[in-house]
């Protein structure tokens, strides 16, 4: 009985878990930043720019609502307004500025959450001459040292990310222009959903996951019903002693 309780169980936990319908993932496209002062946002809004994207390099659109793409730029996440990007059907050869710069400060450089320089927010120290920061895009901020930049460049160190303040580091190049172009995409996501199964496509999946299902709970319940069957004593005709003939004995019938 436990076995044929537990079968049933699976059984039922399947048809909840079915999946009848399959979302379609959207498409991507590749945008190229056409504006000087394209912002690669972490909010869909106004007051959340990261830094701000290399001009003729790319990134990969995902998903769109009215003013902002959804975008990726190398493995970050964050939003372009779509004013500032040129959607292009075709796949760039050298989508991203791949850049790396140095600390020059012998106390090391300070990494920080946002463009301002404040110990309590320090995430941590940069080690000095450490010259593989990194590079995104840079972006204004405070001017930390009188009479100094304020521009500020968002970077990785290691596994953690943030600003640090552009006069204490160096080796960081320009970026040149990146000449990839390809015929502009008209974008259009939309997240289509699957039409629900047929009547008779459901039917034929109904009988197919319930045959099996049906198979093992006769496996199952087979043996019990055998076991519960009494047994047949067989009828006997007893053959008197020393006679060549079978006489009926009345106290068969008992």
């Amino acid at each position: 009985m436990k076995k044929f309780i537990s079968v049933l169980f699976l059984t039922v936990l399947c048809w909840i878990n079915f999946p009848c319908n399959i979302a379609q993932a959207s498409d991507f496209y590749w945008a190229k930043v056409t504006s000087e002062n394209s912002l690669f946002y972490a909010q869909p809004d106004n007051q959340s720019g990261l830094f701000v994207l290399p001009k003729t390099y790319f990134v990969k659109l995902v998903d769109e609502d009215e003013n902002f793409y959804k975008a990726e730029y190398k493995e970050l996440s964050g939003f372009v307004k779509k004013e500032d990007v040129l959607p292009m059907n075709g796949t760039p050869i050298c989508p991203y500025f791949v850049e790396t710069f140095r600390v020059f400060l012998p106390s090391g450089a300070g990494l920080y959450p946002s463009t301002k320089m404040a110990t309590e927010t320090q995430i941590l120290t940069i080690p000095y001459l450490y010259e593989n920061l990194v590079f995104y895009g840079s972006i204004e901020g405070q001017t930390a040292v009188p009479d100094k930049s304020n521009i500020w460049h968002y970077c990785r160190y290691e596994d953690e990310y943030g600003y640090v303040y552009s006069a204490f580091v160096d080796k960081l190049s320009t970026p040149p222009i990146n000449n990839e172009t390809f015929e502009k995409a008209d974008v259009a996501f939309s997240k289509k959903e699957a039409k629900p199964l047929s009547e008779s496509a459901l039917a034929f999946i109904i009988i197919g996951v319930s045959l099996p299902t049906l198979a093992v709970l006769y496996l199952l319940v087979k043996p019990n019903l055998s076991t519960s069957q009494p047994r047949r004593e067989k009828s006997k005709y007893k053959a008197r002693k020393k006679r060549d003939y079978f006489e009926f004995d009345p106290s068969d019938l008992g």
